[in-house]
């Protein structure tokens, strides 16, 4: 799923046309056979070793792949990959170490995105031998997915339109499986739902912020789930959003041009009355730190301070398009943090629709203000069974975890396991952080409820915010915060997440629904 500009917020924005795009490579399988000719992808473990079809490709290349892999001194080790044209009866083949063996689903995504990345380009289609991995059920659509994640691009910005009749095809790739129609029928329902959602949050994710206000947010959800069956988005304009009293989300918002908005998607496929699944997302569509302003250093970046609001919505596109048994909503807390003549200062107290107040020390503190009016909100409107807030919220929680972990904070043990599980089950993986008696006291005010940060070295930066966002929880409301700051965007590009926007907690979220599901 791709969107299009359709708001013209500048003579700037109306000169850029969204990149072209070539078309997805194909995704096949077919019955698990041996490899006897052509274009071929083999898995090859710890020093060497050829097992299972990838051992009958050697037969059948009379032991050539085998002698090249010693000549190229090609031990196998987890990612490590290998081409070689014209090897015995084989057109190309591209060896993919797996060391001692494949063990996840994350794994095998791995494993799918080196294939896909690898053989790009080739003249023709390529099979793909799929190790088998651990207890994964469909080890070849866990490959088909990671290919797909692996190959997103976002492309440029002015980039000519690619003339279909001049352009090659792009050549498929062929996932060989003992269940090859079972894997195929999980990647066209869940596989394709989940990429779709990624996709979709990517996009949102890397789109420039000259193009993307608030706005332009909320009207590219409007598009994405026009007509969708049991789908319904909600916008709220800066008129409402002050009428209702979001003196947190107003007040963030009010020293741009470009005013707030505030969205929720409610997805209904479970039972009627069931309560839903809530993730309420920060949606800064550009950070610049208000008058508290940020260094210039990697200000770019903060294009991506919405990534919150776009895996939220992301999930809800995904659990839609795979016509999940649950219902869920996600609320997008949606506003620009510039340094105009109107903007709030430090100091400043600002009435949140609780009614609670919050004395503002730094204004590039936002992300927990338009939160705790986002999340109050959604409480009120739809009283969830889970209420999940996910933010890129601090340079502390980056400090802590690095780029490994998002944080995680909640005082409920059991949502702890289950989101710890849902992380490394998707691999998008969590670490959980606390938050102290002393951390919620070093935020209280003496001018107002309480203050959007800890004054210096009084708290853990990452408890801090996660402590401040807990104040809008209401007792009867489970409730997780997930702190994304150092895995919204990746800097160099891992094997399913190029450089670039991650799209994470779409499949995160996906994973919970599915827990729900169970249950």
């Amino acid at each position: 799923m791709r969107f299009k500009i359709s708001l013209a917020v500048s003579a700037l924005a109306l000169s850029l046309a969204m990149p072209a795009f070539a078309d997805l490579r194909p995704i096949d399988f077919e019955k698990a056979s041996r490899p006897a000719k052509g274009f071929v992808v083999l898995p090859v473990g710890k020093d060497g070793a050829l097992t299972g079809l990838a051992k009958d490709a050697d037969k059948a290349s009379n032991g050539a792949l085998s002698k090249a892999l010693g000549l190229a001194k090609f031990t196998g080790e987890t990612g490590q990959t290998l081409t070689l044209y014209d090897a015995g009866p084989f057109d190309a083949v591209l060896f993919i170490g797996t060391g001692e063996g494949l063990q996840t689903a994350t794994d095998l995504r791995d494993y799918g995105a080196h294939a896909a990345s690898g053989t790009k380009g080739w003249a023709e289609s390529a099979k793909v031998v799929v190790p088998d991995a651990g207890d994964v059920a469909l080890d070849a659509t866990e490959a088909a997915i990671g290919a797909r994640l692996g190959s997103y691009t976002f492309g440029k910005w002015g980039a000519a339109e690619i003339d279909d009749a001049d352009a090659a095809a792009p050549q498929a790739l062929i996932f060989l499986s003992p269940k090859a129609a079972n894997a195929e029928a999980a990647f066209q329902k869940d596989g394709e739902a989940v990429l779709a959602g990624v996709t979709f949050a990517r996009d949102l994710i890397s789109t420039p912020s000259n193009i993307k206000t608030p706005e332009w947010f909320a009207q590219q959800v409007q598009g994405a789930f026009a007509g969708m069956p049991r789908v319904t988005v909600t916008v709220l304009d800066e008129k409402q959003i002050e009428d209702l009293g979001m003196g947190a989300l107003y007040g963030t918002g009010q020293g741009s041009t470009r005013p707030p908005r505030l969205v929720a998607i409610e997805y209904k496929g479970g039972k009627d009355g069931d309560a839903p699944i809530a993730f309420v997302g920060k949606g800064i569509t550009f950070d610049t730190g208000g008058i508290s302003i940020k260094p210039n250093d990697g200000m770019w970046r903060m294009r991506s301070d919405m990534s919150g609001a776009a895996g939220s919505a992301g999930a809800i596109l995904t659990l839609a398009r795979r016509e999940a048994k649950v219902n869920a909503v996600a609320v997008l807390a949606l506003a620009e943090n510039m340094p105009d003549g109107n903007a709030i200062r430090p100091g400043d107290v600002l009435t949140s629709m609780s009614g609670k107040t919050i004395e503002v020390l730094n204004t590039d503190a936002e992300g927990r203000l338009v939160l705790a009016d986002g999340l109050w909100w959604a409480q009120e409107t739809y009283k969830p069974k889970l209420a999940v807030t996910i933010a890129t919220l601090t340079g502390a929680v980056v400090g802590a975890l690095g780029r490994e972990h998002a944080g995680l904070f909640t005082q409920d043990e059991r949502l702890a396991a289950d989101f710890l599980k849902a992380g490394d089950a998707v691999g998008e993986k969590l670490w959980r952080l606390p938050v102290t008696e002393a951390t919620a006291e070093s935020i209280k005010s003496d001018i107002a409820d309480v203050k959007n940060i800890a004054e210096s070295g009084a708290a853990p930066g990452a408890s801090a915010g996660a402590a401040f966002i807990m104040e809008w929880v209401q007792p009867e409301t489970p409730f997780v915060h997930l702190d994304i700051a150092g895995m919204a965007w990746e800097n160099a590009g891992r094997p399913t997440e190029p450089k670039g926007a991650v799209g994470f907690g779409v499949r995160l979220f996906d994973e919970i629904a599915r827990q729900y599901e169970a249950n």
